[in-house]
């Protein structure tokens, strides 16, 4: 279990407003140590030189590199392979949740995100806990 306040999180999301409000979600729930970077290969560079990642929340559908690409891509690096992945998408569909499950993600949270559930959802996940909703 690792509190929200102490969780290192790397938000991996293109479109500039959705990864405002998620970060402004967390941080208002206490998260100390929130990163975001709009493209895959930049937040590979940043996570490569934190000094640990707990939890990855990525963008499925991002140009030029998708979240499954980047789902697969930290799977492989010796440092970062340990860190929850999970994915966050506007698709609720359960093909997608589906799909998600099946590349191994650690979980699927649907955009838009709800405000009032948004951070217990986080803090479940960095609990142990899985979340595919």
């Amino acid at each position: 279990m690792i509190p929200l306040d102490e969780a290192y999180i790397v938000l991996v999301e293109d479109d500039v407003d959705a990864r405002l409000v998620a970060l402004e979600l967390l941080r208002n729930a206490g998260a100390g140590y929130c990163y975001a970077r709009k493209a895959a290969d930049s937040a590979v560079l940043l996570a490569k030189n934190l000094r640990r990642v707990d939890l990855f929340l990525v963008d499925i559908n991002m140009p030029v590199k998708s979240g499954y690409q980047f789902l697969e891509e930290i799977r492989s690096d010796d440092k970062l392979h340990d860190a929850k992945i999970v994915a966050v998408s506007a698709g609720t569909l359960s093909d997608a949740v589906e799909r998600a499950k099946e590349s191994g993600f650690d979980g699927f949270i649907s955009k838009p995100l709800n405000p009032n559930q948004f951070a217990t959802q986080v803090q479940s996940i960095l609990n142990g806990e899985t979340i595919w909703e």
